[in-house]
């Protein structure tokens, strides 16, 4: 009787060894880690988080103070006509550290900066003409122009800009914080499984 012959098809390979099936597994663990989506780190969360509260205290740091000075001028402020002492432009070309000389009653002759109002002064002011201002007698260096006294800006540009950002930084560290966690879950699920399929 002849022999038979083994097709290439009923060819079967050999088993692999220990070392070159735990090898094969690592592998797959680093092509699957790869695929995996990037951890937000906790430093990134913390930082937006921590830039989201800085802008909610700008805007509160420029509405609050400007605010409140209004309200004391207009209680208890006096109206005087002051001199434009100086009226320079900042780099941005904005009205910048206007100096005003006006008489106070009880210290007599007074130069100081203009007040600002949420980190602005008025427009239009010119060194040498002069300006209703509204001081504050027990501290003559709060003082604003009259016409801000009694219809003051409704907002600066800083303002409008460091509110919007607020809610959008403080969204993005939610969504990173909330992603982190997500991350992390998987992660920890995933390994929890092989730990059950090595066992």
């Amino acid at each position: 009787m002849g022999k038979k012959k083994r097709s290439r098809d009923d060819w079967t390979p050999p088993p692999k060894s220990a070392e070159r099936r735990a090898a094969e597994a690592e592998l797959r663990k680093l092509r699957a880690g790869e695929r995996q989506a990037p951890l937000p780190q906790r430093r990134l969360v913390a930082a937006i988080f921590l830039m989201a509260v800085a802008a909610i205290g700008a805007f509160l740091v420029l509405w609050l103070p400007s605010h409140s000075l209004v309200d004391d001028l207009r209680s208890r402020g006096v109206s005087v006509a002051a001199e434009i002492v100086t009226s320079p432009r900042d780099r941005f070309g904005s009205p910048g550290n206007i100096r005003i000389r006006f008489n106070d009653p009880k210290r007599g002759a007074q130069e100081i900066a203009l007040s600002d109002w949420g980190g602005r002064r008025p427009a239009g002011l010119v060194a040498g003409s002069s300006v209703s201002v509204t001081y504050d007698p027990r501290d003559p260096s709060r003082v604003l122009t009259t016409k801000w006294v009694q219809n003051p800006p409704a907002m600066t540009l800083p303002m409008p800009v460091s509110l919007a950002l607020a809610p959008v930084l403080l969204a993005g560290a939610t969504f990173l914080a909330l992603r982190r966690r997500t991350v992390l879950k998987a992660s920890r699920l995933k390994g929890d499984r092989d730990d059950g399929f090595r066992t």
